[in-house]
């Protein structure tokens, strides 16, 4: 199981933290209907790394973390 933090805006009655069955972060994003707007408002964190290219295909295994985070720019 991997265990995946979400940010605030993509709770949508959803808890804070959840657990899931994943191979990949493709996985993630798939489920969680992310396709989309993942390149522009959402990074990613593997057990406390960031993952700044090649998301999808980022191998998980049983006890990683995963956290999704919120793009910020700033100008």
């Amino acid at each position: 199981m991997i265990t995946v933090h979400l940010p605030e805006p993509l709770r949508e009655g959803r808890d804070a933290i959840m657990t899931m069955d994943a191979t990949s972060l493709g996985d993630i994003i798939a489920r969680l209907n992310l396709a989309e707007d993942r390149d522009e408002l959402f990074n990613f964190a593997v057990n406390g790394e960031l993952v700044l290219h090649g998301e999808k295909d980022v191998t998980l295994k049983n006890g990683d973390e995963v956290e999704i985070v919120v793009a910020i720019a700033g100008g």
